[in-house]
């Protein structure tokens, strides 16, 4: 498939953008903070605090390190023949890398939604970009070896990925059609930075109805219909919104945009592929 390698480049990029986010948001930024792991370990299931921070802190770091090695990884599978005896050494570390990831991804959703939280109910669809990312370069192996895959497993890569896109803007477009409050904020607090034209909050939950609206509708287009433009509507939406974080809490919010990068680069991955395959 013509447009394998590209799509597989593009995702590995947001894989590893992903990873470098989380490791700023949990580990060294100005906002580092704690997941919602050390949340339900600590506050839900009782453990003891120094116990819930390791565990937290390791996830991060191990997160960070596969963020390396999908570098690594990357380049080597790249450079090397797929005959060479090391090859397959590198590419199933290349796909452990992902499959931690994805599970860490997994398992941060799922505390948040244990933790009973406003929309908790919605956190695994609303995340599903960032957890089937690294699954679905997995499937669809090594950056040079795309040609050797199966046309089936990269249907099958193209087709996670579609669902997961589908579902966190079917998520996130519920959480803007309820006017979610940090939603607000975030138009409220982007506009007094950059424009200052004065929105209230009763304009700005008649946007956000819209932007709920909309959102719902491109995914179910993108699902059933397999459409570039939903897809190519995804990225740029997808990108503010994660943009959006820096815009209005200033550059120390960079990890904040970094971990939503899969917002809009699955979607972009998606748009690749499927244009150079157009018939």
């Amino acid at each position: 498939m013509l447009g394998s390698v590209p799509m597989l480049v593009c995702l590995r990029l947001v894989v590893v953008v992903q990873c470098v986010g989380l490791g700023g948001r949990y580990l060294f930024s100005s906002l580092e903070t704690e997941s919602d792991v050390y949340g339900w370990l600590y506050f839900d299931c009782h453990w003891s605090e120094s116990l819930a921070q390791s565990i937290d802190n390791a996830g991060a770091l191990m997160t960070l390190v596969a963020g390396g090695i999908f570098c690594l990884a990357g380049w080597l599978m790249w450079k090397m023949p797929s005959e060479s005896r090391w090859f397959n050494v590198v590419r199933k570390l290349d796909q452990a890398a992902a499959g931690w990831v994805a599970v860490w991804m997994l398992l941060i959703a799922a505390a948040h939604m244990m933790r009973a939280a406003v929309f908790a109910e919605l956190s695994l669809p609303e995340h599903a970009v960032r957890y089937v990312a690294p699954l679905a370069l997995a499937v669809g192996g090594g950056v040079s070896v795309a040609s050797c895959v199966s046309p089936a497993r990269i249907r099958l890569a193209v087709m996670m990925l579609t669902v997961a896109a589908s579902f966190t803007f079917a998520a996130h477009g519920y959480k803007a059609y309820a006017c979610y409050a940090p939603f607000i904020d975030l138009i409220l607090l982007s506009e007094m930075q950059w424009t200052d034209i004065g929105f209230t909050q009763s304009t700005v939950e008649k946007m956000l109805v819209l932007i709920g609206v909309v959102d719902i509708l491109v995914a179910a287009v993108l699902l059933i219909m397999r459409s570039r433009v939903a897809a190519f509507y995804m990225v740029v939406w997808g990108l503010v919104t994660a943009a959006s974080r820096m815009t209005a809490l200033g550059i120390e919010a960079w990890p904040e945009t970094l971990i939503r990068i899969a917002n809009g680069g699955v979607p972009l991955a998606i748009l690749i592929h499927w244009t150079l395959n157009r018939k």
